[in-house]
């Protein structure tokens, strides 16, 4: 009898939970708890009907047949939407692809361009482009001025072109740029492209063929050297460097910009007596030279992009009139000019309080030599007597103005 009591309690010990032994059915267990339903889990599977089987095919059917359907459709809308799209399309590989300004939607068409120039180098701060974006709207303006191609070369973004590639013209990658536009397109303020054309050392000097030579050579030739600066300029009978600047004027075009203003259409300053210009044919042909690049250069933006060139208030009115082919250019195919009152002639001084009546009498002989139609856009220099004189331009009945600081100062 107890060798038979011993042995129930051997059997009890290696199976806790016998088959037979009666289960308390609780609602809930708890890990330390006597009738927790350990001891064995029976795993039973499902067997399908035949229904149900013929029901799990019909669905997985009818899910391969939406996804075919959706996908078929929207490859007919994209492909008609590309049909008849009257928008270039911009190559695959560019950063700025889906960044074109709208089509028609030009600044003049129904506003006037009351900017403030942005120093390039604001770019790269986010904390600074917000605090700019501040002072544009506390100035009541609608745009901003920034250089796209810099008085030496050099570009605020990365080039696909051979040339810009080969001169690392390049100052921020274009996320850097792409990022800091969107912020200004945000709160939509227009983005106007500051350019600089035939001055550009860096090109000229990567690409000696396309640069201003000292007559009958093939050394480059220096602006003011004896002064000690030594720029060098592209050749404005250069195919190369014409059809370089134009390359960047269609990619600048394709960020979204609203227009652009064109810089340095024209020859190098000072003495020009030592400078060549290979393919030059005649000396009346100067002029004619600069204008076709600029009905060039209106032709390379979409519809819509405006195009105005910037001239220095002295230009008709001083030997660097021969020079600029002021009186020329004032006829081109540009939307208008961006008149730099800073650098004015004898008797003209636009910062005095008592002076903005001979300011206004030159604004007057620019108007008259224009076209029909173009624009004209004052560039004012920023110091205290601003604020008056934007509200007597106004008065004027010039709407239209970009405040010019070095530094972005306003």
């Amino acid at each position: 009898m107890i060798l038979m009591n011993f042995k129930h309690k051997i059997e009890r010990k290696k199976d806790p939970f016998p088959a037979n032994a009666p289960v308390r059915v609780k609602n809930s267990y708890y890990t330390f708890s006597k009738e927790y339903p350990a001891a064995k889990v029976i795993k039973t599977k499902h067997v399908k009907s035949k229904r149900e089987r013929v029901f799990s095919f019909l669905r997985a059917a009818l899910a391969a047949l939406c996804f075919v359907a959706v996908v078929c459709v929207s490859f007919f809308a994209v492909s008609l939407g590309l049909k008849f799209s009257n928008k270039p399309l911009l190559p695959a590989d560019s950063d700025f692809a889906g960044e074109s300004a709208k089509v028609g939607e030009s600044l003049f068409s129904s506003d006037s361009m009351k900017a403030l120039y942005m120093p390039y180098n604001l770019l790269s701060s986010r904390k600074e482009l917000s605090s700019f974006i501040k002072k544009i709207d506390r100035r009541d303006c609608n745009s901003v001025v920034i250089d796209f191609k810099t008085e030496n070369g050099k570009l605020v973004y990365s080039s696909q072109t051979d040339l810009a590639k080969q001169g690392k013209c390049a100052v921020f990658d274009n996320e850097t740029v792409k990022s800091a536009l969107s912020l200004f397109k945000a709160k939509s303020i227009n983005i106007v492209a500051r350019f600089f054309c035939f001055e550009d050392e860096t090109a000229s000097v990567a690409e000696p063929s396309y640069a201003v030579k000292y007559k009958d050579t093939q050394v480059l030739w220096h602006e003011n050297i004896s002064e000690g600066t030594g720029k060098t300029w592209l050749n404005p009978y250069s195919t190369g460097a014409v059809n370089y600047l134009l390359d960047l004027i269609k990619e600048i075009s394709s960020m979204g910009v609203s227009g652009f203003i064109l810089e340095s259409v024209s020859y190098p300053g000072g003495d020009l007596s030592t400078a060549g210009f290979p393919g030059e044919k005649n000396e009346s042909t100067r002029a004619q030279t600069l204008l076709d690049f600029v009905q060039k250069a209106k032709q390379t933006l979409p519809e819509g992009c405006f195009l105005l060139l910037s001239m220095n208030a002295d230009s008709t009115t001083s030997e660097n009139a021969a020079l600029s082919y002021a009186d020329s250019l004032l006829a081109s195919e540009a939307d208008g000019i961006c008149l730099n009152t800073a650098v004015r002639p004898e008797n003209y001084i636009a910062d005095k309080k008592s002076n903005y009546a001979s300011m206004l009498s030159l604004f007057t002989l620019f108007r008259q030599k224009q076209k029909d139609g173009s624009v004209f856009v004052p560039l004012i220099s920023m110091d205290e007597y601003s604020r008056k004189y934007i509200r007597v331009l106004e008065k004027s009945g010039y709407a239209s103005f970009l405040l010019f600081d070095e530094n972005g100062d306003y």
